[in-house]
């Protein structure tokens, strides 16, 4: 057979079982039939998931040091990027695609009216399973567009897409809205938050723990690196716990438009009377913006067990399925339906291990360490909160970061410190940003 330039081939979008493709084995290409090459990569075969994911070596149980590095397809890895990024989504669903590089216009060139819905990062279906190396016996996080047994985190469009708010939820009216130019909202329960965004329809909601999980494993593809702070930036509160609230509380979300759909920061000097900020920024996390150190951010999904009820012990953690809130008789038992149950720590420090597991699991099942060690963020506990809080707020300094949780607060908490994002769960339909 004469030889081929496979790049110029036909392309089909569908395949039979017993059809083959062509894979790299030990440096030479090989062929192999769907099915079993589907089944290799099912049944955890080392060298196939090395061929379609990226992987992140787990190392929390044999070192300290928070570098972990990235090893298997990193171009896999850089597809996604590229498609991932911040979308205007309206309220029915319809999503048009923004400028990767300025998120003021759309990608075709029409400039953006943000009123006419909402500033939302949208990326596919992330599929991942934690598996520990035949050889080094370190667990390992794989990630990939393509099954490879395990889960998968997908939320919207049928579970396809996963859609949270690229900006803190504002309220310029009744409506949780996801837009640039406003104070995030603060000072409501949950419930509330929950209730606002449910205005722009009822395939609305807030983001959940699997959001959180997702924005997790985004740092951890980028930098192969569990101290977020270090390697993006320490976000508006700084690198040192100082009072920095009320200044930063008077910013505004979408200082990251130029970023668009990038990892970066934008330096920020931040005064509260003699006291500055130290390696103060605003953090772009691949078009999320100030997903830690600014305002704590309340998720549904989840919630904490408390001693005083006398169904729970105060060491449970419930994660729960559905876009909605727990009812009171939840709170105070489980969780109807399906849900999974673990076990949180009751005290307070550093995170040394996650409990990661088989769903990636971020709460600590070992305290210890410090902000530069291990995970590098801060966890609060006690035996009677129930609410989850999420990032830190500006005046934990190096506390904060993707994996920094509260769970000693109460479900009704309402304060200026702690808001949340909004997240789409319905059905998209993409168009050009003049359809909209």
């Amino acid at each position: 057979m004469a030889n081929k330039a496979l790049g110029n081939e036909t392309k089909v979008s569908t395949m039979l079982r017993n059809n083959s493709i062509l894979i790299e084995v030990g440096g030479s290409v090989r062929r192999i039939e769907l099915d079993k090459f589907m089944s290799a990569i099912n049944s955890g075969d080392e060298q196939l998931l090395r061929q379609v994911a990226w992987g992140v070596p787990i190392k929390q149980a044999i070192q300290s040091s928070t570098n972990y590095g990235v090893i298997g397809n990193l171009t896999a890895w850089q597809e996604y990027k590229l498609m991932s990024g911040r979308y205007l989504v309206t309220n029915d669903g319809k999503a048009a695609k923004l400028h990767p590089n300025d998120s003021s216009m759309y990608t075709d060139g029409t400039v953006l009216d943000e009123t006419k819905g909402h500033v939302m990062h949208i990326s596919p279906r992330l599929y991942y399973r934690v598996q520990t190396d035949s050889v080094s016996g370190i667990p390992i996080l794989w990630m990939s567009q393509v099954p490879i047994g395990g889960r998968y985190i997908g939320t919207a469009n049928g579970g396809m897409h996963n859609v949270v708010g690229a900006y803190k939820g504002s309220m310029p009216s009744t409506a949780l809205v996801s837009r640039s130019g406003y104070a995030p909202k603060g000072n409501i329960t949950i419930q509330a938050f929950w209730n606002a965004a449910r205005v722009n329809g009822t395939d609305w909601g807030l983001l959940s723990y699997d959001h959180r999980k997702q924005l997790t494993m985004f740092g951890l593809s980028e930098y192969g690196d569990t101290n977020i702070q270090a390697k993006l930036g320490y976000g508006i509160g700084g690198s040192t716990a100082k009072g920095l609230w009320d200044t930063a509380s008077s910013l505004l979300t979408g200082a990251t438009k130029s970023l668009g759909d990038n990892f970066g920061k934008i330096d920020i000097s931040v005064v509260n009377g003699d006291l500055i900020g130290d390696d103060c920024s605003r953090v772009n996390l691949m078009g999320i913006e100030d997903a830690y150190n600014w305002q704590w951010e309340m998720s549904q999904n989840v919630y904490f067990g408390s001693s005083a009820n006398a169904g729970q012990t105060g060491s449970e953690i419930f994660i729960y399925e559905g876009n909605r809130m727990p009812t009171a008789a939840e709170l105070a038992d489980k969780p109807s339906g399906s849900y999974r149950q673990l076990v949180r720590p009751t005290t307070t420090g550093y995170v040394q291990n996650i409990i990661l597991g088989e769903h990636f699991d971020l709460f600590p099942s070992l305290l210890g360490g410090g902000s530069t060690s291990y995970w590098a963020d801060n966890f609060y506990g006690n035996g009677t909160g129930q609410l989850c809080l999420w990032g830190g707020a500006a005046h934990r300094g190096a506390h904060s970061g993707l994996v920094c949780v509260t769970s000693n607060i109460a479900f009704s908490l309402a304060t200026t410190t702690v808001g949340s994002r909004l997240a789409y769960y319905g059905n998209l339909k993409f168009v050009n940003g003049n359809d909209i």
